[in-house]
């Protein structure tokens, strides 16, 4: 017999814990099975936003998902074409309905369906890209307005109050130093064009923007590893894609949108949304519309994009908008670009609740 059993008092052993990996055995002899690990919750919903990134890294991600990022943007033109025609095949069924002798059915006239339905086509790109950023990547697509995934009216509002005016002045003179041909309208066109360019023309140029400025320039920025590197490769990317979606075969006029497509993605890294690009691009594309009806220039030959069409005169726009880019970059020097919010921490759970 031991003697630390003939010791009274002596505390004995404590159990052994066994193991969650280990078989217990059981009164009967049995050995009771591992419990099985516990179930991860699979995650429902859109994926969060990440925090402390700028506008162009949200959907960057550890693997850089090249062939995700090429489907994108082949449903971004694919939709583009898509939209585009199914648009215009309503517009020739307009003209058609009311008789009109359009320059879609073969004629001459630019009637107001053929800009309604050429606007609205383009300003189906806006959902459109928010559909395939939530498909794809699973972001939701309210995070395309900017970095804090909702359109902000105060950036938008101080951007029409400085850009409206500068471009009401360039525009004017511009359309001065290049004259077109003119054309005549009845009363009737001249007054539904005016309601059509100030309503829908600013939706085409919203959808434009983030669908290039927007989808685009994330995709393509996520591609890249470092932050220089990113930021190259979706600005030129969205740049190049842009261009190419005017068809144009001039080459000062292609070097006018490679350049409006560049400054305008700057301007919507530097300002962590696409507030300030959709003034520009809304404010350029409308007044442009009305100097057009104003002075009854042929909206023809305003479109016209084949070789020669074009001249050194792009040269002012481009530097314009590398103005506007300018200003934006240098008072936003001291801050840097803005960046994603914080994800909000979840309240800590007092000892009274805890108890239920």
């Amino acid at each position: 017999m031991n003697r630390d059993d003939e010791q009274p008092g002596s505390t004995p052993p404590a159990p052994r814990t066994p193991s969650p990996h280990t078989d217990v055995p059981t009164a009967g002899g049995a050995s009771t099975p591992p419990a099985p690990p516990a179930p991860t919750k699979r995650r429902r919903g859109p994926r969060p936003v990440p925090s402390g990134v700028p506008y162009h890294r949200v959907l960057a991600r550890d693997k850089r998902g090249i062939w995700r990022g090429v489907a994108a943007l082949t449903l971004l033109m694919g939709g583009l074409l898509a939209f585009a025609f199914g648009f215009v095949f309503l517009g020739v069924a307009i003209d058609m309905a009311l008789g009109r002798d359009s320059i879609l059915t073969g004629g001459t006239d630019f009637t107001p369906a053929t800009h309604a339905t050429s606007m609205l086509g383009l300003a189906v790109l806006l959902p459109w890209s928010m559909l395939i950023q939530r498909w794809l990547y699973g972001v939701r697509g309210a995070s395309l307005h900017s970095i804090l995934s909702r359109f902000r009216p105060e950036v938008f509002g101080r951007s029409l109050l400085v850009i409206l005016p500068i471009w009401t002045v360039y525009l004017t003179a511009f359309s001065v130093f290049t004259p077109y041909p003119t054309t005549s309208w009845t009363s009737v066109d001249l007054v539904v064009m005016l309601g059509l360019v100030i309503l829908v023309t600013p939706l085409q140029s919203a959808g434009e923007e983030y669908g290039f400025r927007g989808l685009a320039f994330r995709v393509a920025a996520s591609w890249g590893r470092g932050p220089r590197t990113a930021l190259l490769l979706g600005v030129v990317v969205s740049s190049l894609l842009f261009m190419v979606a005017h068809f144009a075969f001039d080459p000062w006029l292609n070097l006018y949108y490679f350049t409006f497509g560049a400054t305008l993605a700057l301007i919507t890294w530097r300002t962590g949304g696409l507030e300030l690009a959709v003034v520009v691009h809304a404010v350029n594309n409308t007044i442009a519309f009305l100097l057009t009806l104003v002075t009854h220039t042929d909206f023809t030959e305003g479109m016209d994009r084949s070789v020669g069409s074009g001249s050194p005169i792009m040269l002012v726009p481009c530097v314009l908008l590398a103005v506007i880019t300018t200003v934006v970059w240098t008072r936003s020097r001291r801050t840097g670009p803005p960046l994603t919010p914080a994800a909000p921490q979840p309240e800590p759970v007092t000892e009274v609740e805890s108890r239920g």
